[in-house]
């Protein structure tokens, strides 16, 4: 299947999902979350996303950071360049946010940090091999961020979005983990 219809599968797949399944399924992969911690130092950045478009609620991640006294950013997005990154509160309500044109929510306040002085990227994917290759929605944003990011990067996702082998490009860029409801994938 090649990657625009594995796209279109995959995103229909997630959009199908109930609440309640959404829900489950994040805490499962809730589950896997303090094998990343040790992978990170104490008091680590970490960039996260706001789940918007059926993709796995990231709602955990946040009480994981908090739990483990990590400091979550969330990105902010500029036409065909790298992401930057704003701090945001554990609990979100007070996290001034906006929706940019692509309808994502994101911080409204512009205290950016610099890309790495994050410990860690968690982002969103469409789908990703067991190579850690990733599928994004198309934008480029998180290739463009990943080619100077020197942290560790990490998909998180169903399990039904973890393929066997992805069709890659030469501006494509991997994680080093994948952290679904079935389970963690180490690439490399």
């Amino acid at each position: 299947m090649d990657n625009i219809a594995l796209r279109q599968r995959i995103r229909k797949q997630r959009r199908t999902l109930s609440h309640a399944q959404r829900k489950h399924s994040s805490s499962l992969a809730s589950l896997h979350l303090p094998k990343l911690a040790k992978l990170l130092p104490k008091n680590a950045n970490i960039g996260l996303y706001l789940d918007d478009f059926g993709e796995l609620p990231t709602a955990p991640i946040l009480k994981f950071c908090q739990k483990h006294g990590f400091m979550p950013y969330l990105p902010i997005t500029a036409k065909n360049k790298p992401l930057t990154f704003a701090p945001c509160f554990y609990d979100l309500g007070k996290t001034p946010l906006k929706r940019h044109a692509l309808g994502m929510k994101e911080p409204f306040y512009k205290n950016i940090i610099k890309i790495n002085q994050l410990d860690c990227i968690i982002c969103p994917l469409v789908a990703v091999d067991k190579q850690g290759n990733r599928l994004g929605m198309g934008g480029g944003f998180y290739d463009r961020t990943f080619t100077t990011f020197k942290g560790l990067k990490v998909g998180w996702c169903y399990d039904f979005q973890v393929v066997e082998r992805l069709a890659v490009n030469d501006w494509d860029k991997g994680v080093d983990i994948v952290i679904s409801d079935g389970g963690v994938i180490r690439v490399g």
